[in-house]
């Protein structure tokens, strides 16, 4: 299942409706979820440099959403290793991208990354999370904004509040 995946009403990052925060368009394709990203220096740390904390943001939510593309469950950062190899430009194109890779016992392991347009990584993060258990999954989905998804995707995340984190 591809295509564009449902912003989360309320978040920072995701929102449409939030003129504060970085407004970014979240896709799924071939077990990849990804974002193409182009900030403003609103959000610099040093000159023109897009804050490290707005990239482990960025790096976070969009391993979220490729656990829940793969495992149907929501989760929760539970640890995180992140690397930065070079500055993240304002202003610039890049894409984040993110995969689950395996679950072992309770621990789901998962990657995201930051690119250029010819692939080279600027940054870097690998993460554990956990599932989240008893968790209210209808009011959760309820704040999604499926304006922009195909129906495949917005009945594929309207199926989680059938199951349930249980």
């Amino acid at each position: 299942m591809n295509g564009r995946l449902p912003a989360y009403k309320k978040s920072f990052f995701l929102s449409p409706e939030r003129q504060d925060g970085l407004q970014l368009q979240i896709f799924h394709q071939d077990g990849i979820v990804y974002s193409p990203l182009l900030v403003d220096n609103r959000f610099e740390g040093y000159a023109e440099v897009l804050h490290g904390g707005m990239i482990f943001g960025i790096l976070d939510v969009i391993i979220w959403y490729a656990i829940v593309m793969k495992t149907r469950k929501l989760s929760m950062t539970r640890k995180v290793e992140m690397e930065f190899y070079k500055p993240v430009m304002c202003s610039n194109l890049y894409v984040a991208k993110g995969e689950m890779l395996r679950i072992e016992e309770k621990d789901i392991y998962s990657t995201a990354w930051v690119e250029d347009e010819a692939g080279e990584v600027y940054a870097r993060m690998n993460a554990v999370f956990r599932e989240g258990k008893g968790l209210a999954v209808d009011a959760f989905v309820d704040r999604f904004d499926f304006s922009a998804t195909t129906p495949e995707i917005r009945d594929y995340f309207l199926s989680l509040a059938e199951t349930g984190n249980e």
